[in-house]
């Protein structure tokens, strides 16, 4: 293969990298009405995460990351503490560097957005409150996405992230005050990585209060944000955007997949949007 041709595919590559492609997702091309979620009110939780490994080599850096959201409640219940549509609420997304023996280690970054949270349907034609989807089944929640924006921050090839926010109980500052957040889940996937890799699977961070909701019965402490057991297959559906390196050795390879990768990538891309557009709607 000549020379000018590996350039070529290496340039493609290197393109669509810049314009932002997926390093690590479990989040459906497709958004379902609902997916099995963990309730930070009902669970007596502050912090909910996992540990990550990003596709591509060093150097990462870091575009965006999005979470899906199932939330519980409807505008009848709580319609005077938002607006028609929903419901504003903080949620705050902390990236940790991998400590020893899998750890918690320092804080990289941490951001602060005020979400916006569509009510989920009016309950109908389901038992216990649920409400009927289009596709004929009853839920109990919704899904909608939320994006947090980080500047081509730079991350190593692992870490650990923890989505936190408060409820009336729980959380590094509770309201205090009941309200549609007591209702609003982190949703759970249950596909494992499809873009990146889970280094630990099974394996969640968490901080409840909670002894018996860790695996080891509380015994490496409560309150903290930990490693904790038990979890399969269910890992926080979250994507993280960005940019990397090709792994090394692959630069042949790059001069006739560069622009097939590209178009594949920005495709998924593209859907990923569309949905997370079509669910604040």
């Amino acid at each position: 293969m000549s020379k000018t041709a590996i350039a070529a595919g290496v340039l493609s590559f290197t393109l669509c990298l810049a314009r932002g492609s997926a390093l690590y997702s479990d989040l459906p091309v497709t958004l379902p009405p609902n997916l099995p979620s963990l309730g930070y009110e009902a669970n007596q939780t502050a912090e909910f995460g996992g540990l990550v490994g990003f596709a591509g080599g060093a150097p990462i850096a870091i575009d965006s990351v999005t979470v899906a959201m199932s939330n519980w409640a409807y505008a009848s219940q709580w319609g005077a503490l938002g607006v028609s549509p929903g419901y504003d609420i903080p949620l705050t997304l902390d990236l940790y560097a991998v400590g020893p023996g899998d750890t918690v280690g320092a804080l990289i970054a941490s951001e602060t957005v005020d979400a916006f949270i569509p009510w989920r349907p009016e309950p109908a034609d389901c038992p216990d409150d649920a409400y009927q989807a289009g596709n004929g089944q009853c839920y109990n929640g919704s899904l909608s996405t939320v994006t947090f924006t980080f500047s081509d921050l730079s991350v190593p090839q692992q870490l650990i992230y923890g989505l936190a926010y408060n409820t009336s109980n729980y959380g590094s500052s509770p309201t205090g005050v009941p309200g549609p957040y007591d209702s609003l889940n982190f949703a759970l996937a249950s596909t494992g990585a499809v873009v990146g890799t889970d280094p630990l699977p099974g394996t969640a961070y968490w901080n409840t209060t909670t002894a018996g909701d860790y695996a080891d019965g509380g015994a490496a402490g409560v309150g903290i944000f930990r490693q904790d057991q038990g979890w399969s297959p269910y890992t926080g559906a979250i994507e993280f955007d960005g940019t990397a390196a090709p792994e090394p050795g692959t630069l042949p390879l790059l001069a006739g997949a560069g622009l097939m990768f590209c178009g594949a990538a920005l495709l998924q891309r593209h859907r990923h949007r569309r949905q997370a557009t079509s669910t604040h709607r």
